[in-house]
């Protein structure tokens, strides 16, 4: 799934810099790549054991692809393959954009079980060949190592999948054609429409010329270019249908980070978004939905209908909350917590996780520890019903990205940040900026010099353009989801005045 709307602002758009900036590819060297694959040792333990969310796919995959006559020999080794290149190219597991390895095994997942729905009923006639031709698209469609934001680009996906020999082999031996293959990536591309759609139609006409040329097709063009759409609309549905609305939430604010956005757009885009697949696409959206299995129909529908209730809910709370008081609690005495503060303060951990996740055992170990900073908003008094919080403490009591060293460890002048939540309604006011000051403020009174955590690298970059004192420490490409430091030095953070504390909206 992706929102972005200024697509066509791509940097890589209608060029070929990708085949240009070779010096770019020998950027990914070995040295790299290994140190990904030890970071990722202990995940690989739990995938080889079969108990994280790629296994399972992974089986799934090869559950349904024997069903539907694929070789399951062939299947293990391509995506054995396909999860290992993913992982070591940073593309895995600890990846926080959108296009990761579980998004192409949900997508290449999903379209197995809906050409078999579909087959069922004899209403497309999906070939074996064409299943094939599908599944292999579906599973390298955002195989998109350098790239430099997470919305993949298809001439540089088309460059990395040409330059790869194991994939070019796994392609040989089922006995596809690489040009076919990369013009249904290239139909992938999103939103089909405008420049991006005709550029893309160029190439995917290029690419079935050529292929024509040295291989006599079986199919028409017009064949493979609703091949094509199918595959699109498969893979922007595809992790909508197979999981819960928790998992719809967080590929929604995955796919927000990547694209800069606030937390406020987040449901009213993924109303938009779902709008354009049923209404602008509804020709292949019901030849897919019509066909699938009942859970799979009810999922995405329970996850459409959910961001539908959140947006109305958050209409409905800014016409309410019009002249509501907020009122910032600084709960400097986290032993004497009250339950009720723990139980909310818990619920919006849940409901508006920060992408950096921590488990609800260790948020509320954390919760309990006195050295703990939490700032609260409430509404209206100092005892309002909490909506919001921003909390962290010493850079000691936490486990940091993978990648991240901090050589203030241990020195005990460090203050993380977790992050900053806020309940849906009360998204896109000042209330989140002023929690995360008054934490900045909260942290200078507790005798740190410095607070540090994660943040999308345009929101660290637009702090320092307003003179904050804030580094990024340690980049992370393509997510962009960097660790920064602040120097609480900076006179913005030590003029802060106790009469801020309330605000009105």
């Amino acid at each position: 799934m992706s929102f972005e709307e200024d697509s066509e602002k791509s940097p890589f758009y209608g060029t070929n810099n990708i085949f240009s900036s070779n010096l770019r590819v020998k950027g990914i060297h070995f040295g790299k790549e290994f140190y990904n694959r030890v970071k990722l040792f202990p995940w690989w333990l739990h995938y080889h054991k079969g108990d994280t969310v790629e296994s399972e796919l992974r089986n799934n995959i090869i559950r349904v692809g024997r069903e539907l006559g694929l070789d399951e020999k062939w299947l293990k080794n391509i995506l054995r393959h396909t999860v290992s290149e993913f992982s070591k190219k940073g593309l895995g597991n600890d990846y926080y954009g959108y296009h990761n390895i579980q998004h192409e095994l949900e997508s290449a997942y999903f379209i197995l079980i809906a050409i078999g729905a579909i087959n069922k009923f004899n209403k497309f006639n999906f070939s074996q060949k064409e299943t094939i031709y599908l599944f292999v698209a579906a599973l390298f469609h955002d195989y998109d190592p350098l790239k430099e934001f997470d919305k993949p680009n298809e001439d540089s996906v088309e460059y990395f999948i040409r330059n790869d020999s194991k994939i070019r082999k796994f392609i040989e031996q089922a006995g596809l054609d690489l040009d076919i293959v990369m013009a249904l990536i290239h139909r992938t591309a999103y939103p089909f429409e405008g420049r991006i759609a005709e550029y893309s139609k160029v190439k995917i006409n290029q690419l079935l010329d050529k292929a024509a040329f040295h291989e006599s097709l079986n199919q028409t063009k017009e064949r493979y270019l609703k091949l094509g759409w199918f595959l699109s609309v498969s893979e922007r549905i595809a992790g909508y249908a197979l999981g819960d609305f928790e998992h719809a939430k967080d590929m929604a604010r995955r796919n927000a980070h990547a694209l800069g956005w606030h937390p406020s757009v987040i449901n009213k885009n993924s109303v938009k978004y779902f709008d354009h697949i049923m209404m602008n696409e509804k020709e292949m959206f019901e030849l897919i939905m019509e066909n699938l299995p009942s859970e799979l129909r009810r999922n995405f529908h329970s996850n459409v209908t959910g961001f539908r209730k959140s947006w109305n809910k958050e209409l409905g709370l800014r016409d309410m909350k019009k002249g509501t008081r907020l009122v910032f609690v600084i709960e400097n005495d986290t032993e004497k917590l009250k339950n009720e503060t723990i139980e909310a303060l818990i619920k919006i951990h849940k409901s508006v996780p920060t992408l950096i996740q921590t488990n609800e055992d260790d948020f509320v170990k954390t919760l309990l520890d006195n050295s703990t900073i939490i700032v609260t908003l409430r509404v209206d008094t100092a005892n309002g019903k909490i909506i919001g919080y921003a909390k962290g403490g010493p850079l000691e009591n936490y486990k940091l990205r993978p990648g991240t060293n901090d050589f203030n460890f241990g020195l005990k002048n460090t203050a993380y940040l977790e992050g900053v939540s806020v309940i849906e309604g009360f998204w896109g006011g000042t209330g989140g900026h002023f929690l995360r000051i008054k934490f900045l403020n909260e942290a200078i009174n507790s005798g740190y010099k410095y607070v540090t955590g994660y943040a999308h690298r345009e929101v660290i970059l637009e702090r320092k353009k307003k003179m904050e004192l804030i580094e990024i420490v340690k980049k992370y490409d393509p997510d962009k989801l960097d660790y920064y430091r602040i120097d609480l030095n900076n006179s913005l953070y030590q003029k802060i005045v106790t009469d801020t504390y309330d605000l009105v909206c």
